[in-house]
Order: C-alpha cells, then sequence, then structure tokens
C-alpha cells in the first residue's frame, strides 16, 4: 500500500504538536510540517524556537508511531544565500524528516540551478533529498521546466515534486511525467477542470480551495499511475469552514486509500 502523508496545509492552523496526534490518530504513515513560511501570514520561527519545537516533537512523534516526512519551505529567488536555510535543515535532521520543499521564484533558471546544487550539496550530509515544485504562479511554471532546472543542477539529491493541482493548471500530461526520471513524491487533492480565469485566484484556489480525492474531476488514478509505485503521497487539502480538524484528516485518509486501492486492482 502507498505510503501517505498529511501535508500542514490541509490544518495549517493547527499547531506541530496536535497535528502529530491528529496525524496518527487518523492512521497517517507520515506528517510533513511547515517550518519556514511559504506566505506572509504563516508562523515565523526563530531558529532557536525552531530547534526547541523539534526537540520537543521528537518523543511525540515516537510515541504517536508516526515520522516526519517532509519539511517546509525553503523559497529560492535571485538574491538567495543558500547558507541561510542551513538552519531549516538541522532542524529538519533532528526530526529524521527525509527531505525539505522548495519553490523557485528566480527569474533566472540558469542561476536558480547554480543555486540549487548549493542547497544540495548542503543538504546532503543531513541526507535530505530537496523536491522542486512548480506552480504556474511561481518562477518556475510546468513540469518541464521544473525538470530542466533539476537536469541543469545536476545534484542526485534534487526531485521534482509533483502537486496534482498544479500538474492540471500547467495543462502537463501523462508523456510529460513519464519523461521525467527525477520524480520525487506527489502531492494530492482534487478539483473541477475548469482553472481559475487569473493569477490571484489560483493562488487562492492553490492555498484556500482545494477539494479531497474523489470530490472533484482530476484524472489522480492516472497521475498516480504514471508515478514511482513506491512514492509517498502527500495529502494537501485545506480544512473546509466548519469540518472539525480530526475528522478533515480521517476523510482524506480514507479517500486516499479508496484511491490507492481502485488503482492498485486497475488493469
Amino acid at each position: 500500500m502507498r505510503p501517505l502523508s498529511l501535508a500542514h496545509l490541509s490544518l495549517i492552523e493547527t499547531p506541530p504538536g496536535r497535528l502529530v496526534e491528529i496525524a496518527a490518530r487518523a492512521g497517517f504513515d507520515h506528517l510533513d510540517l511547515r517550518l519556514s513560511p511559504a506566505t506572509p501570514t504563516d508562523w515565523r520561527y526563530t531558529a532557536d524556537d525552531r530547534l526547541t519545537l523539534c526537540r520537543n516533537l521528537k518523543p511525540m512523534l515516537r510515541d504517536a508511531g508516526i515520522t516526519i516526512w517532509d519539511v517546509e519551505i525553503i523559497r529560492l529567488d535571485d538574491g538567495t544565500d543558500p547558507q541561510d536555510h542551513l538552519p531549516l535543515m538541522e532542524a529538519a535532521a533532528l526530526l529524521g524528516a527525509r527531505r525539505i520543499k522548495l519553490v523557485c521564484d528566480a527569474c533566472d533558471h540558469h542561476r536558480a540551478a547554480g543555486l540549487l546544487a548549493q542547497l544540495c550539496a548542503l543538504a546532503r550530509p543531513f541526507g535530505l533529498t530537496l523536491d522542486l515544485e512548480y506552480m504556474i504562479f511561481s518562477g518556475v511554471r510546468s513540469l518541464k521546466e521544473a525538470d530542466a532546472i533539476v537536469t541543469a543542477a545536476g545534484a542526485p539529491n534534487l526531485k521534482v515534486l509533483v502537486d496534482a493541482l498544479h500538474w492540471m493548471r500547467a495543462g502537463d500530461t501523462i508523456a510529460d511525467l513519464r519523461a521525467v526520471n527525477s520524480l520525487g513524491y506527489v502531492q494530492l487533492c482534487d478539483g473541477p477542470l475548469q482553472a481559475p480565469i487569473d493569477r490571484e485566484a489560483l493562488i487562492r484556489e492553490a492555498r484556500t480551495n482545494r477539494l479531497a480525492p474523489g470530490e472533484g474531476d482530476f484524472p489522480l488514478q492516472t497521475l498516480l499511475a504514471a508515478m514511482p509505485q513506491d512514492c509517498v503521497a502527500s495529502l494537501e487539502v485545506p480544512l473546509p469552514q466548519g469540518r472539525d480538524p480530526q475528522s478533515h484528516a480521517r476523510t482524506l485518509l480514507e479517500a486516499a486509500r479508496r484511491l490507492t486501492q481502485s488503482q492498485a486492482v486497475t488493469p
């Protein structure tokens, strides 16, 4: 059965300690934590506060029987100094995380590839893989662009993260997926085939308006079939207004299991 992780965006208002409890109780194998801000409204940790949080989380994770898969987020732009992200790598390693997610807002893709190579060299001693997430409203707008940057960087611990929503909105195809050798893992959600009409609406959809697998029209079985068989699937669906966090986590897990089980039996 494909390993499942709960993305922090699914319960972004939930503190990390409580999130560990909810994910474990719902039955997830892994958990993704946002320990560095992805948006202007995200919580900002000092390096010391983040390390203290991670030390406190370690026994909670052990007792709950759940592991950290991914830590968020590195935002790469033309002025990024790779050394600035060492504290996040240290925190991820302390938690036993496997990956760090990154987003590229850089306009110069050649420079971005060089910066990514430096970041990967810093991450390697920690046993960390970096996953580049492309988004139609970021500096890397398609799977082909992401693959080209990863190839140019030439780092074995750099992969492409495929988010079902961004894959659909970029107009990527299954043939595009099968042409990529550096696929990392997949983030699952669902939604309508019709995309929002402007950039701000696309951002709003990505951050607040996703559906659980099976509630929309995305070809998720086809997407999963094109991904590596053993790759983790992370559920990234923000909490609908009025829904209980624990109930939401359980709903996402059950939806993902139905999807992965039906994919497993599809000829």
